[in-house]
């Protein structure tokens, strides 16, 4: 592991503390969920300065110098800003130049090119790659820093310099032979012609930045929560998922691509027996093109499972809390964090191929596939029983034996409905994983998969909101189910960073960035953690403010934490108004 994968975090912080010590100069990282960044974007709004920057683009630090100046056309003092994107670099990129010229462009739309810089940075690294990044630095008016965090001052390898400088340079010395011989009258009005085609250049930009999110390489999952991962040290897989947060900070690769790769790896190292599964990874994304134009678009599901993930890690990791759950809840987490949606797609699939029947052909109820025919000869009855037993003994303290199956026909028919009729995704991600455990030794399966499959099953309301009256649980104990209080409370927490797609008026499909929801605030202590999810741009009366604020509600009332712990989870909407939700139980 190089020098940049051990201390990522530690440069970050380094560059921070350098620019603290310069005049009028901020740092943004985490864009997303910087309420300072949003503050100095409103007042220089209100001062007519263009000042914006797509919160979602993969740059690892942002530094804005602000000073004044006089205008040209009034002669009156303004504000100017200068933006500079630091971008860390470990190792040799054959599309990092190409790639960079791209974001320099991308970003001309939110200032003129004469106020952004580029600056590339790197540790200690091998002389041939230092040398290649040195070339692209030179070519293109990128700067160049190499960074000890031992030194107060970077090793400035190559200065930035803005684009219509650049251009300016090269209309004086042109590094095109054939353009070697521009007559005096170009050379000397170097200066006006740069700004001639700095104009031209960002009209162009405009025209040709109709880009995917995915070529991008947008960012959804949020800084801070990725920031936690550096900070665990009871974690057994800690220091694995440190390296693979690092690779993909410094790699800005795509988002999907590093969490199937992130949960594979980790499974693998966990010896699960079995590989991830990429079911959800492969199955979700026609979802956001077939429900762009629905009337409740689709949400992303898949990142959503590795933020669930993460944010349950940093309750486990607490020294005090961590003796609250059972011995192996590092790899009962893994497993029941990275799966416990994994079977969504089928549940949409089949409401869209309903919605199909019966609006093309007058044929309700008929979904993609009738599994009722399955549900014995296919296990699924076999892998529901595993659940109704353990959900039994942990809810019920009741072990279950004899002919239990007559004894629990309610549930049993409960669950039959659920799986064959609604094709809740629940309870089919945990007859997923149970099938999937089969060819697993007995003990592997009984002691993890089986208590994963179970918290997965009870995590949507649908599920633990209905149960036969029986059964009926009206809480869920800490106590008595810790892996599955984890989950519902880490998954109706985890509203922010979830990609949706929706069609605009002209039927183009594009992204809802102004509707979601924000990380505001992470903190865990010994006694539970608090969460703050803000709404930017949602009041109380807008439809998913409503939803999650219906949502908390009954989550609130739902979970039980043991005496002295605190589950908080605080909504915040787009005026700062706050409700604060304490997990007490009844």
């Amino acid at each position: 592991m190089s020098n940049m994968e051990l201390s990522y975090n530690e440069i970050i912080k380094w560059l921070e503390d350098y620019h603290k010590r310069q005049k009028d100069v901020k740092t943004y990282r985490g864009l997303e969920y910087s309420k300072e960044f949003a503050e100095d974007v409103k007042d220089a709004k209100r001062g007519g300065v263009a000042f914006f920057i797509d919160p979602l683009l993969p740059i690892d630090l942002l530094a804005v110098k602000k000073r004044s100046a006089i205008d040209d056309k009034t002669n009156k003092t303004k504000t100017v800003f200068h933006y500079t994107l630091f971008w860390l670099i470990s190792k040799d990129d054959p599309y990092l130049e190409r790639r960079l010229q791209f974001y320099r462009f991308y970003l001309s739309r939110i200032s003129p090119l004469s106020a952004v810089t580029i600056i590339m940075v790197i540790t200690v690294t091998k002389p041939n790659i230092r040398k290649k990044l040195r070339e692209i630095a030179e070519d293109n008016s990128f700067g160049l820093w190499q960074v000890e965090t031992t030194k107060r001052t970077p090793e400035v390898l190559s200065p930035p310099r803005d684009f219509r400088a650049h251009m300016e340079e090269n209309l004086k010395n042109p590094r095109d032979p054939r353009a070697k011989h521009f007559n005096r009258t170009i050379t000397t009005k170097a200066k006006e012609l740069a700004l001639f085609f700095d104009e031209h250049v960002s009209n162009v930009v405009e025209s040709v930045v109709g880009i995917t999110p995915k070529q991008v390489n947008k960012r959804y999952i949020e800084r801070r929560i990725l920031d936690l991962v550096f900070d665990l040290k009871n974690v057994s897989y800690a220091e694995t998922l440190r390296s693979l947060v690092t690779q993909h900070l410094i790699q800005k690769n795509n988002e999907y691509d590093f969490v199937s790769n992130a949960f594979s790896v980790l499974w693998q190292q966990c010896n699960l027996e079995i590989k991830y599964d990429d079911f959800l990874e492969v199955f979700e994304p026609p979802l956001f093109n077939i429900y762009a134009r629905q009337e409740k678009p689709y949400r992303d599901h898949y990142l959503h499972q590795f933020q669930v993930f993460l944010l349950g890690l940093a309750i486990i990791d607490n020294d005090k809390l961590r003796e609250k759950f059972p011995d192996d809840i590092d790899k009962l987490w893994l497993i029941t964090s990275s799966f416990h949606d994994m079977a969504y797609p089928i549940q949409k699939y089949d409401e869209l191929a309903q919605k199909f029947f019966s609006q093309s052909l007058g044929i309700p109820e008929i979904g993609v596939s009738d599994i009722k025919s399955y549900f014995v000869e296919g296990s699924l009855l076999s892998s529901l029983g595993y659940l109704i037993n353990v959900f039994c003994e942990l809810h019920f303290n009741d072990r279950l034996k004899g002919n239990w199956l007559q004894r629990e026909l309610p549930l049993v028919r409960f669950f039959y409905k659920i799986i064959t009729g609604r094709k809740h995704h629940c309870v089919l991600s945990s007859l997923c994983l149970l099938k999937q455990a089969q060819s697993c030794n007995p003990h592997l399966r009984d002691s993890l998969f089986v208590r994963s499959a179970l918290a997965i099953a009870l995590h949507h309301r649908d599920i633990w909101g209905e149960l036969p009256t029986e059964r009926a649980v009206s809480s869920l104990k800490f106590d008595n189910d810790p892996l599955a209080f984890l989950l519902m409370f880490c998954d109706c927490a985890q509203e922010w960073g979830r990609p949706i797609m929706m069609a605009d008026e002209e039927g183009e499909e594009e992204e809802e960035k102004e509707k979601g929801f924000f990380l505001d605030k992470c903190v865990v202590k010994r006694t539970g953690c608090s969460i703050t999810i803000r709404a930017p741009s949602l009041v109380v009366t807008d439809k998913l403010f409503v939803r999650k604020v219906q949502e908390l509600d009954e989550l609130q009332r739902f979970l039980q934490p043991q005496p002295g712990m605190k589950f908080i989870i605080t909504l915040k909407d787009k005026s700062g108004a706050k409700r604060d939700y304490l997990m007490i139980g009844h």
